[in-house]
């Protein structure tokens, strides 16, 4: 019976300590956003690509996508700060022998609060922060796989991790995966960030 109830203790402080961190997410009025992570990501299908060229070239123009946003009201908040540099400087630092692949690997909650610890943040030292994670780029599956990342900024201790897929549209490789991309955030503006909310009872 004592065990019993001490599980269902720490059941209750996990709740409430992950309802608390849900709170600091949807009661900040400001967020900083840190652009598009792709240092653990997966290019699957993706054989006819160089992986320096999609390392070199196509890391950059898909983080430009969001940073040219209204991120907001994408985000819902008053103001919206970009500091994306310190995350573009890791993209261009990733070794390219295991970016392409067959397989899609899924990212584990180790690996978000280690890819968020690791992470430069600039000048700001406190309030809220926001990444994208990439998983994936997959050709077979028709899918892009990110996971969109609260953190607080002082501490680096990730608030609140969803996982969202976007469908490629465009012709070539870069113009598809920037579909994705914009379906994402297209998704977050319209409907998922309200969902958040609601799920917070925020």
């Amino acid at each position: 019976m004592k065990k019993n109830l001490f599980v269902l203790a720490l059941l209750f402080c996990a709740t409430f300590l992950n309802a608390q961190d849900s709170q600091k997410v949807f009661g900040s009025t400001t967020l900083v956003y840190y652009g598009i992570n792709f240092t653990k990501a997966k290019m699957i299908g993706l054989g006819e690509e160089s992986p320096h060229k999609i390392r070199d070239e196509y890391f950059k123009a898909w983080n430009e996508i969001s940073i040219d946003m209204d991120l907001a009201k994408t985000f819902q908040k008053n103001a919206v700060a970009k500091d994306p540099n310190g995350v573009s400087k890791l993209n261009l630092a990733l070794e390219t022998e295991t970016l392409k692949t067959d397989k899609d690997t899924e990212l584990s909650k180790a690996d978000i609060e280690e890819m968020v610890k690791t992470m430069p943040v600039g000048q700001k030292k406190v309030g809220v922060g926001v990444v994208l994670l990439v998983q994936s780029f997959n050709k077979t599956a028709e899918a892009a796989t990110v996971y969109v990342v609260f953190f607080d900024i002082a501490d680096r201790s990730v608030l609140l991790n969803k996982k969202l897929t976007g469908k490629p549209s465009g012709g070539s490789a870069k113009g598809a995966w920037t579909g994705a991309l914009k379906d994402i955030f297209s998704q977050i503006e319209k409907k998922e960030f309200k969902a958040w909310k609601k799920e917070a009872n925020y």
